[in-house]
Parts: structure tokens; sequence; C-alpha cells
């Protein structure tokens, strides 16, 4: 290989993790929003997740239903963390889907998850 290609192939690589890096930060910062709101008991934590670590993956300790899933997605009412969804957050942090899973391992999703196989999706590290 070429220099020039090796230089190419080593920014990619570095662009790429960097882009995995921010992904993982957001998730945190959702994390630690969570964990200081009135849903600390829930135990949410978020997670950068997916083969490209570009799909938030959202899970609690408790047993979520329909109707908590889309307040939290769209962040209506009491469900909204800092005035706000989730769908507004992983927007603003380039995440291409959402989803949620509750101890029961029932899963919700919204967005592109592409070929992602949201039941076997695995948090990035």
């Amino acid at each position: 290989m070429s220099p020039y290609r090796t230089t190419i192939a080593l920014l990619l690589l570095f662009a790429c993790r960097a882009v995995d890096d921010g992904h993982i930060a957001a998730a945190t910062a959702l994390t630690r929003r969570y964990a200081q709101s009135r849903f600390e008991k829930w135990h949410v934590h978020a997670s950068a997740a997916g083969r490209d670590c570009s799909v938030l993956l959202v899970q609690t300790s408790i047993v979520l239903d329909d109707s908590m899933v889309e307040a939290m997605h769209y962040g209506t009412g009491a469900y909204a963390v800092d005035g706000r969804g989730v769908q507004h957050f992983s927007g603003d942090s380039a995440f291409r889907g959402v989803v949620y899973r509750d101890p029961t391992y029932r899963v919700w999703w919204y967005g592109d998850l592409g070929v992602e196989d949201p039941q076997s999706l695995a948090a990035c590290h």
C-alpha cells in the first residue's frame, strides 16, 4: 500500500473512532440526565449501540408500555427530561435510531436501524 493510501486509511479510522466516542459520550450524558431527574428510580441507562455505534439504546429497570415509551421519546407531559424528549436528544447527537428495551427484553424502536436487529443490539464500549 502506498504511503498516501496508508495515510488516508488512518485518517478514516481515527474519524470513525471520534464519531463512536462522541456517541458514547452523548449516551453517557443522557444517562446522567435521567439519574438526576424524577426518573432516577427507573435506572435509565443509555448506550451507543450497533455496528457503527450510531443507535441510541435506552434501557430501564422498570417494565415499560407503549404509551410510556412514546411519551419518553417525544418528551410529552411529565416524561420530558430537560423539557424535551429522547427524539430531540438523539437528533442533536446525530444518532440514526433509538431502541428502548425494558427488563422483559421487550423492544421499541424509532428511526433508521438499517439491518440491525433491535432484539440483539449490543452496546459499544
